[in-house]
């Protein structure tokens, strides 16, 4: 490219920004494909909570890439190379990092970008940008999923809840099996016309989901105040407890009625089961495949 590309004022690629859209259902069976390969980050996520040095280095990456975009959309050519180098420089370290992935990085096309910048060609500097970025889209495809998983969702195999109609702690999974019996109960009760015992499986019911909410503090344990909607108002709401009460008032009236009896339950199902389920279900099926896994 000759003169007339330095008088340009160049728009930055549009994968220049690092925004990548990932697939979720490539990246869950990425997962199970290869559950092991969380493992090869354990080194930099030795202490929960805390920012990991990969985490850092990917912020540098898309830092440094950034401004060179600010800089050429300035027109100021040699800060954009500057930035162009340390970019270079926080690639190559991040290509070093986890040896395992180091043919996920194209060290040649991120030199020749830098080259690009240092010449101006804006055509190669949006075909070597693209280039680039998709090296970071493959590994986001392949791994983000599973790190997250792994790394930033607590396991609910080591939650312990206290059963309030039995008396006993249980794990978590063998509440969520009574306590999804218990809900399910109060429709097989209605449905025979045991009102009676349909009523009491509402009460069964009712007391497990309330008891549903001390999991919540498991993980959520900064979330509990008086002016603010938490995870326990919107996963396990009284808004649920409200509508299984409806029911019962028509059944004390001597009048079950059957449409609302099926709307308030269909409420409760999507506007709690669901919702969480959509939420939580899916890192805990990769946690569960991993545990099994030799």
């Amino acid at each position: 490219m000759g003169a007339s590309n330095r008088q340009m004022k160049p728009n930055p690629p549009p994968i220049g920004r690092f925004h990548f859209t990932v697939h979720p259902l490539y990246c869950i069976f990425g997962g199970f494909s290869d559950p092991a390969s969380p493992k090869i980050y354990d080194k930099f996520y030795s202490e929960r909570g805390k920012t990991s040095e990969w985490t850092e280095q990917m912020r540098k990456i898309s830092k440094t890439f950034g401004t060179v975009l600010i800089n050429m959309d300035r027109g100021d050519w040699e800060k954009a190379f500057q930035s162009a180098k340390d970019f270079g420089s926080a690639y190559q370290k991040a290509s070093e990092m986890v040896p395992e992935w180091k043919d996920l990085f194209d060290l040649e096309a991120s030199e020749n970008f830098i080259a690009s910048i240092r010449s101006q060609n804006l055509k190669k500097i949006t075909q070597l940008s693209t280039k680039v970025g998709k090296t970071f889209t493959q590994c986001y495809q392949k791994h983000n999923i599973s790190v997250w998983t792994r790394y930033h969702w607590p396991s609910t195999q080591t939650i312990k809840v206290l059963d309030p109609i039995d008396e006993e702690e249980v794990n978590y999974d063998q509440f969520m099996h009574r306590l999804s019996s218990s809900l399910q109960n109060i429709a097989i009760h209605f449905d025979q016309q045991k009102y009676n015992e349909s009523w009491k499986a509402i009460d069964i019911f009712s007391k497990r989901f309330r008891g549903l909410r001390s999991v919540c503090s498991k993980c959520h344990v900064t979330e509990w105040t008086k002016n603010s909607t938490t995870v326990k108002d919107f996963f396990v709401g009284d808004d649920i407890i409200v509508a299984l009460q409806e029911i019962k008032k028509t059944f004390a009236s001597g009048s079950p009625n059957t449409k609302l009896f099926q709307k308030k339950m269909e409420y409760v199902s999507k506007r709690s089961c669901k919702m969480c389920h959509l939420v939580y279900q899916p890192p805990a099926i990769l946690q569960r495949a991993w545990s099994s896994t030799p």
